[in-house]
């Protein structure tokens, strides 16, 4: 073989790559939307109501990320059409106060059932500051279930998101959450 045909083995390589990078976006399928696409639009359904008992706030003090706090969830009950029971003492919400006034919540609790099924909770809420004097607070949550196998199993298979009031007026105060499903 002639040294004058064959192409440096660092070029060679850079082709091979090239081609093989190429062979591979044509091999994919275009994720685009055609324009007469319609989008579909979720629906929600109410799935639980919870109203949890929670003890005072324990501050942490300020950290980088602003004032963080948390508060124990010392129990409570909850109710929908298809569940119902009591929220076991000792979930902790965890929250941080940012600069520009907004608050997140991070709560981990368990429900037990009136049937005796555990079902853990992770519900993460963003609280905003109304706008303007006098409008409503913005408070959403997305939560996630965790069932075991079995009759609730289906918390497992679904986003949910939620809303959350707080009422600090009541002893011990209480938060109520209301849970959706999203379909």
């Amino acid at each position: 073989m002639n040294d004058h045909n064959v192409a440096p083995r660092s070029s060679r390589a850079s082709r091979l790559k090239a081609i093989v990078g190429l062979a591979c976006l044509l091999a994919v399928p275009t994720m685009g939307i055609a324009d007469d696409t319609a989008f579909e639009t979720p629906t929600v359904e109410h799935v639980l109501t919870v109203r949890a008992t929670i003890d005072a706030p324990l501050s942490m003090g300020k950290t980088p990320q602003g004032q963080r706090r948390v508060i124990t969830i010392s129990g409570g009950t909850f109710e929908g059409p298809a569940l119902k029971g009591t929220i076991m003492p000792g979930g902790e919400d965890w929250q941080l106060v940012r600069e520009d006034g907004v608050t997140e919540l991070d709560a981990r609790y368990w429900l037990r059932t009136d049937d005796g099924v555990i079902i853990r909770v992770h519900n993460q809420v963003l609280v905003s500051p109304p706008p303007q004097e006098g409008a409503k607070q913005y408070a959403r949550s997305t939560v996630r279930f965790e069932a075991p196998i079995g009759k609730y199993d289906w918390l497992n298979k679904a986003v949910f998101v939620g809303t959350l009031n707080a009422d600090t007026t009541q002893r011990p105060p209480v938060v109520t959450l209301r849970f959706f499903k999203v379909n």
